[in-house]
């Protein structure tokens, strides 16, 4: 990786404070201020609560509009990840020799709000840092590019453009909000596609969801061939300091060509560890099942999916995989949970300190089938995260993975460290 990597990320992150001029216009009492400028120099910057510096709620980092007809509001999320890898031999021969790496895991910039006279049109527009070691082509890229109608009466979000499905509850919620550092079953999860996408809250207190649509099919050699998929969710425990969510996901795709699958071992550093290559498919069919429970500050997310592709002439696999993460913030604090998509949102500290959290997990991914091999692992891993602020977060995870593949079981550890930041 590029020495510069790191601080060049972090001046794109905050470039907009130095380009931008600092405007203070005047409101009319009771009415926000239709610019809202970046005022990140203005006296009274630091979020006294938190011991480890931050900007406070009401600095503004990125200009924002705010009309009658029309809102724009920005978000930042900026990782950096170093990660360092032990291997034996057999690890070696598998996969090759793991390079310990510097890197930003994420650069991203989201820009959403809402249009029309009652502001029922939503946009979102994503565009995501790839890093300065990727093909200059594919250094940035587009991931949301949506708009989204609202019909408060049904309850009902219709949303049309790019976006993910809904499809894995490691899917919904972000990188930046979840206990994990890493998704475990990305091998299941579809990436982001074109398509229209429908979402309903249900129930009393809107304690479920029921989301649907149609996208085209872009996941390796699906050359945007039709896919469906949907997903229920369902508070089964809804209380003040206890919470079960359950839920199931189904996805089938038309291919009619080839496939593959493949994943790495819940480290974005590393190579794919498991991989099928390409076989001919007909179709395949994805099943997801979720289950999160949560009793104040102690928390327990277990995940499910598989895989099975129609395969010509032969009998059809069937790959799998699950995890089981336990969590426990120390603080006693928990995270809330976002009744519209039904995921959990980021730890907000209430301590000067902030709150520390200690996570441990199980995991394990099972891509060899009826002649197809490509390889199991199992990994455990352990680490914690310090939620310092409202938006910093530090952690470190310690990771072990089991590979068995080529007749072999080969031995990874890897330990990452974490810093990142969301605005």
């Amino acid at each position: 990786m590029h020495p510069w990597n790191v601080p060049v990320a972090a001046f794109l992150a905050i470039a907009p404070v130095a380009l931008q001029a600092q405007v203070d216009q005047p409101a009319e009492p009771g009415k926000p201020k239709v610019i809202e400028a970046p005022n990140l120099f203005a006296p009274g910057w630091r979020d006294t609560r938190y011991a480890v510096p931050d900007l406070a709620p009401d600095r503004i980092l990125i200009p924002r509009l705010n009309t009658p007809f029309l809102t724009v509001r920005p978000c930042i999320e900026l990782i950096v990840d170093h990660t360092a890898f032990g291997q034996d031999d057999a690890s070696l021969a598998q996969v090759g020799r793991q390079e310990n790496l510097l890197e930003v895991r994420s650069a991203t910039i989201d820009l959403s709000g809402s249009a029309g006279l009652k502001r029922r049109l939503e946009y979102k527009v994503g565009v995501a840092f790839n890093g300065f070691d990727t093909d200059t082509d594919q250094t940035f890229a587009v991931t949301d590019f949506n708009v989204a109608f609202s019909i408060p009466k049904w309850r009902t979000r219709i949303r049309l453009g790019q976006m993910r499905e809904d499809f894995g509850y490691e899917v919904i919620g972000s990188t930046a909000t979840m206990p994990q550092s890493e998704r475990i079953l990305s091998p299941f999860a579809s990436p982001f596609n074109f398509g229209l996408k429908v979402t309903h809250r249900l129930g009393d207190r809107e304690r479920a969801t029921l989301t649907y649509g149609i996208f085209k099919d872009d996941w390796g050699d699906g050359d945007g061939k039709a896919a469906i998929s949907a997903r229920v969710t369902l508070l089964a425990i809804d209380q003040p300091e206890q919470r079960l969510h359950l839920g199931v996901a189904v996805r089938h795709s038309d291919i009619r060509d080839t496939t593959s699958y493949s994943g790495k071992p819940g480290v974005y550093a590393a190579d794919d560890f498991v991989d099928t290559g390409e076989f001919a498919a007909d179709s395949a069919t994805h099943i997801g099942l979720e289950a999160h429970y949560a009793h104040g500050p102690w928390s327990v997310i277990a995940e499910f999916a598989s895989a099975r592709p129609e395969v010509p002439n032969g009998q059809d696999p069937v790959f799998r995989g699950y995890y089981v993460l336990g969590s426990w913030v120390l603080t006693g604090e928990q995270r809330p949970y976002d009744r519209a998509t039904g995921s959990v949102k980021r730890i907000m500290p209430t301590g000067r300190w902030g709150a520390p959290e200690l996570v441990a997990r199980y995991a394990a991914v099972d891509l060899s089938s009826t002649g197809i091999d490509g390889g199991r692992y199992d990994r455990i891993e352990v680490g914690g995260n310090w939620w310092a602020t409202s938006r910093w977060k530090f952690g470190a995870l310690y990771g072990h993975v089991w590979l068995r593949r080529d007749g072999q079981t080969g031995h990874t550890q890897s330990l990452l460290t974490r810093l990142q930041w969301v605005y």
